[in-house]
């Protein structure tokens, strides 16, 4: 009854040189059988379904929000700060949220990048809307950066903002203010007195060399600060009673003199048949050198200290003012011809 003419006596003819065709076609013909066993299995759809499930499962995790913000803590944690705000921006593009913000806004820090940190942390401020705890973790993170920026206007700014009482309550930065200067920083063209001071009365100490002050380095405040010609970098904060150092204000001051306005004579020239006396004077403060040999005026010359007589003769008088720097003025020369 299982005797098959094809199997058993064409098939074998036609390949009766090889027999592997035969055997090659037994064996594609049990795979078919066996593919349709397996499809017809009730197993099968729940393993096919599970695999599939699987695939889509890891796709869409390797494209997530949560994926991304991982990567971006570990780069963070092994010090790669670029590639951690990428990672965070991709985090965030792919569902906004504070966290997301809040780590962009860290790395920029590191990287020094302050204001697209502070952008970054405003997008987070934004995001948390009413929800105490990120709002405090946000405002928290704008005031250490304006503490490294050192600007108290920036955080009493900030300060400001906050209207939530529970927030202020709960924020745990507290500063002490920085010192006053009396002068803004710039370019002057003469000796400046600074004089500094603390709105809460407390010490101050500053470097006038552009390191940091402290206890053990620089000058602790006590009288107005002179500052003279060149470049001088100040830098000062305040500690209060409890040992807490505040913000340090750094500004520079740079003096470069400027030479006084050349004297002017009265008169200024002529020629004269009777004594002449001439009177020099300056219009800043200086001494007034003058010659009647043509040489150039210097503090070795003659000091003018009132009115001078025109000596016989054609003769030009030059005259300078010096003033307390040992800046020069232009030369003031005047011709007087005196024919007794």
């Amino acid at each position: 009854p299982d005797f098959n003419v094809l199997e058993e006596e064409v098939l074998p003819s036609i390949v009766s040189e090889d027999g592997g065709a035969q055997r090659h076609f037994l064996a594609e013909r049990r795979d078919e059988e066996g593919l349709a066993a397996l499809l017809a299995h009730p197993g099968y759809l729940f393993v096919l379904a599970g695999l599939i499930a699987a695939c889509v499962g890891a796709y869409l995790y390797a494209n997530s929000y949560t994926r991304a913000f991982r990567q971006g803590v570990h780069a963070e944690e092994r010090g790669d700060y670029e590639q951690a705000v990428r990672y965070y921006d991709t985090a965030a593009s792919r569902e906004e949220t504070v966290d997301a913000r809040l780590g962009t806004g860290n790395a920029y820090v590191q990287l020094e990048e302050y204001d697209k940190a502070k952008a970054a942390y405003e997008d987070a401020l934004a995001l948390a809307g009413e929800n105490t705890q990120d709002s405090v973790v946000v405002y928290e993170a704008l005031l250490r950066l304006y503490e490294t920026l050192g600007d108290m206007d920036a955080v009493e700014e900030l300060y400001a903002r906050i209207t939530d009482e529970q927030v202020l309550e709960e924020l745990s930065i507290e500063f002490v203010r920085p010192p006053l200067f009396s002068e803004e920083a710039g370019e002057y063209d003469d000796d400046l007195s600074l004089t500094l001071s603390s709105a809460d009365g407390n010490a101050i100490y500053y470097t006038l060399d552009g390191t940091e002050p402290s206890s053990h380095n620089g000058s602790r405040y006590d009288g107005a600060i002179l500052l003279t010609g060149g470049r001088t970098r100040v830098r000062a904060c305040c500690v209060d009673g409890d040992g807490r150092w505040g913000f340090v204000i750094d500004k520079t001051y740079v003096i470069s003199y400027k030479p006084p306005e050349m004297p002017s004579a009265n008169p200024s020239s002529g020629t004269f048949h009777a004594p002449m006396r001439i009177t020099l004077t300056s219009v800043d403060e200086g001494t007034i050198y003058y010659t009647w040999d043509g040489r150039h005026p210097s503090k070795s010359s003659t000091r003018y200290t009132g009115p001078i007589t025109v000596p016989e003769g054609n003769n030009v008088l030059s005259a300078v003012v010096i003033d307390e720097h040992d800046m020069i003025s232009d030369i003031l020369r005047c011709n007087y011809i005196y024919l007794p």
